[in-house]
């Protein structure tokens, strides 16, 4: 490989890692829930839980919710926290893959 090809090869790299800020990771009833790659700081693990007219960030360790926006209802709430819950060994397992080098361990 000449070095011109090389210096394609990383160009073409960096941009698709910076393709996409986020990885979803499950859907149930309109539910989304998804690891965001782009965040700086990551100080207690989370993930992104939206529906049509709100979004939330949620603790993996604990359901709690962290910060919200919109209107979710309270029958929605439980549904994300209970799915994160029921899931805890996946969502910690994408966590690790996508959350640029921020490591949890399953608990």
């Amino acid at each position: 490989m000449t070095d011109q090809e090389k210096q394609i090869f990383l160009e073409w790299d960096i941009l698709l890692k910076n393709f996409s800020d986020y990885g979803q990771i499950g859907k149930i009833n309109g539910i989304k829930f998804e690891i965001r790659t782009n965040e700086q700081g990551h100080n207690r693990p989370h993930l992104h839980v939206s529906t049509s007219s709100a979004s939330m960030s949620v603790a993996i360790d604990n359901g709690e919710v962290l910060a919200q926006s919109g209107k979710i209802s309270p029958a929605q709430t439980k549904k994300a926290t209970e799915w994160i819950k029921n899931n805890k060994e996946l969502v910690i397992s994408k966590w690790n893959e996508l959350s640029n080098g921020f490591k949890i361990e399953v608990a």
